[in-house]
């Protein structure tokens, strides 16, 4: 689950009956905070949207009691439709999984999971860090999956923020000309802020362990393709996969084992251990065949210079030459 204040659309339920009943029913969203020794909920702030299908047709607020609970009455309910709950605590949304609100029954009940919210992002490493990297066309793929652990029972948000107000929390380094940068899992598109030296993300990171996964792409454009890992947090094991392809893999010494991918092609990986944020893994792949492009500028001077040479030729052998008219033109410019 993740945390966010921006407002999450929920899509359950693809078509609207029109002619089904409505009733409507009491709801009641019991928040608890699960920091151990935390601040109190009671007084959070509780919205509860109501959809129906993909439509958001309500939005209610409510306050949490000295028991915990947030109550509302008189919820609109029906066919094809569901609330989702999202309490602010400590200036942070948390949010609840979907409840169908089914009309057969006049009482409903959600669940918000709180904690409360710290800027120490010291508490954020990743466990293992897996990189796969493969020849693709005319790129190499890369994919990522990190481990990412915060000890804490805290949730975790930055305490740097950009020219947006947006926090930035775990901030991810990628090699110079990266494109095509793809996100999934627990990362989620719109909360990432893409940059020059990569993306950092704006959601705060709950406690517990979440698998980060992403992937990209860098061109192969040149014989040698150079490649630059930073590390932004401690990282108790990195792997680095290379499926072998056109080119080859130096830099990084001998690899620590060979072994096959799924597809039966020759992979082999190389481990470090015990990176710390601003280590760097430097290393390149060479071997490729340059494409025709890159000498294009000098084929163009090739033929340019070779065409002057015919031209300069042509007018030593006729100096001048006769127009059907009979007078003399030069061979550089007419009269």
């Amino acid at each position: 689950m993740r945390y966010s204040i921006a407002t999450v659309l929920i899509v359950l339920f693809p078509v609207w009956m029109p002619t089904a009943a409505f009733a409507q029913a009491r709801l009641t969203v019991e928040v608890k905070n699960h920091t151990a020794n935390g601040a109190t909920v009671a007084g959070d702030e509780v919205v509860l949207e109501v959809y129906r299908g993909q439509e958001q047709i309500e939005s209610l607020q409510a306050k949490v009691g000295a028991d915990g609970k947030a109550v509302f009455e008189n919820i609109l309910t029906g066919p094809n439709m569901a609330a989702v709950a999202t309490a602010k605590h400590q200036n942070m949304a948390f949010r609840s999984e979907p409840v169908a609100l089914n009309p057969a029954t006049g009482e409903f009940s959600a669940g918000v999971q709180v904690f409360d919210v710290s800027t120490d992002t010291a508490q954020l490493s990743v466990g293992v860090h897996h990189i796969l990297v493969a020849v693709r066309g005319a790129a190499l793929e890369f994919t990522e999956y990190m481990q990412l652990k915060n000890v804490s029972d805290r949730a975790i948000t930055g305490a740097k923020r950009d020219d947006q107000n947006r926090p930035s929390v775990i901030e991810v380094r990628l090699p110079q000309g990266f494109q095509d940068l793809s996100a999934s899992g627990y990362l989620e598109p719109e909360a990432l802020v893409v940059t020059a030296d990569g993306f950092y993300d704006t959601m705060a990171v709950p406690p517990g362990e979440h698998q980060v996964t992403f992937s990209y792409k860098v061109g192969i454009n040149r014989r040698t393709v150079k490649i630059v890992k930073e590390i932004t947090l401690p990282t108790a094991e990195l792997m680095l996969f290379w499926t072998h392809g056109q080119g080859k893999l130096e830099g990084l010494g001998e690899p620590n084992d060979r072994l096959a991918n799924a597809d039966g092609a020759p992979m082999e990986y190389y481990r470090r251990s015990n990176l710390k944020p601003g280590d760097r893994l430097a290393f390149q792949f060479s071997g490729f065949k340059a494409k025709s492009g890159d000498y294009s500028w000098i084929v163009l001077g090739v033929v340019f210079a070779a065409l002057v040479v015919i031209a300069l030729w042509r007018l030593r052998r006729s100096p001048q030459r006769r127009c059907a008219s009979g007078a003399v033109e030069s061979g550089r410019e007419r009269a």
